[in-house]
């Protein structure tokens, strides 16, 4: 009788086997997993940059409609004080980037908040009794307006206003500060929003601030710049009610900072500070750059060791935080006379 020889049993994986395949594995996701996150890092930074990009050359393109470049905040001296100020600072504080919202593909969001105007009031803050919350004022055309009505649109979430490495942009608080600061004139902060529990407004928050220079449109008893007679010659281009023209910027638009980033929101919190694309104003630049993203003051960034600066010809540069303090605040200044085309990459 014929018969088939037996085949070998098929040896199975041992336990050791299995578990050097894991290791393999799990080394392989080490060693993959920072390069993905590098790629998905510096395909965020260059959106980052991009967004500035467009944020500069929407400010060139305002400068070509009305002559002059629009100011850091609309700030008008008869409207409502915000009366936790001291002494206490006025004005619609309509910021930079409601005006550059036509010519940022947002003109239904503008056209929102110029509807919602009513002529005969003033001021961007009130109390408001019935909501028990401050409620946003001004007019983004004038300091005249009432825009109760426009808070619809200023919750709007506008991409080309965030960072996208900035995860942390936006997340629920109990209560607390939704913070549209003006940081001109050395001031920490000029105005905010309080949001009392289940008021149920986050206000559309941004990364980006425009350049005020050394100290705004004030001058400083801190320090005497190098080179110059005083901090004033260090002034920027975006201040309270500037009116700046191309030509006034004598340092050159490629040698002027005009935006740049600023981290804010890190520590949520009942008294937290985060930037509202709709009262978000100027940053002095005598605060230097950070490291720390908990110095909500100073421009900073999620991108490690760099933080982005848009000038005001539309290019973009990659600042590291570690640059020299008195060339951070000559490219801030753009008319003391250095030219800082180094600046940057």
């Amino acid at each position: 009788m014929f018969t088939f020889p037996r085949r070998p049993a098929r040896k199975a994986f041992t336990l050791i086997e299995l578990l050097v395949v894991i290791a393999i594995i799990a080394i392989l996701i080490g060693l993959l997993l920072p390069a993905v996150q590098k790629v998905r890092e510096a395909a965020a930074r260059m959106s980052c940059q991009n967004n500035l990009k467009q944020i500069g050359l929407a400010s060139m393109n305002y400068e070509s409609a009305y002559g002059y470049l629009p100011p850091s905040s609309n700030v008008s001296p008869n409207s409502v004080a915000n009366p936790w100020e001291s002494p206490p600072i006025s004005g619609p504080f309509t910021s930079f980037l409601t005006y550059l919202l036509p010519y940022m593909e947002q003109q239904n969001t503008y056209n929102g908040i110029v509807a919602a105007a009513t002529p005969g009031t003033q001021g961007f803050f009130t109390f408001n009794t019935t909501q028990g919350a401050w409620a946003y004022y001004g007019s983004p055309k004038s300091s005249d307006g009432n825009l109760t009505g426009a808070v619809p649109f200023t919750l709007n979430r506008i991409k080309s206003y965030e960072c996208p490495s900035d995860g942390g942009l936006y997340g629920s608080v109990t209560g607390g500060i939704w913070d549209a600061f003006i940081l001109d004139n050395g001031s920490y902060e000029n105005d905010y929003v309080y949001d009392t529990p289940g008021f149920g407004h986050e206000w559309g928050r941004t990364n980006y601030v425009a350049c005020s220079g050394w100290d705004g449109s004030q001058a400083s008893s801190m320090a005497t710049p190098p080179g110059a007679t005083s901090p004033v010659n260090y002034q920027g281009i975006y201040y309270p009610n500037s009116k700046t023209s191309i030509v006034s910027i004598t340092d050159g638009t490629s040698n002027t900072i005009a935006f740049g980033e600023s981290l804010t929101g890190v520590n949520k919190g009942p008294r937290d500070f985060v930037c509202a694309w709709m009262g978000s104003g100027g940053m002095p630049t005598q605060w230097g750059l950070t490291g720390n993203p908990l110095q909500w003051y100073q421009y900073s960034s999620q991108h490690t060791g760099v933080v982005n600066f848009a000038y005001q010809d539309g290019s973009v540069h990659t600042v590291n935080t570690s640059i020299d303090y008195w060339v951070f605040q000559a490219a801030g200044g753009m008319a003391d006379g250095i030219v800082t085309s180094a600046f940057g990459n």
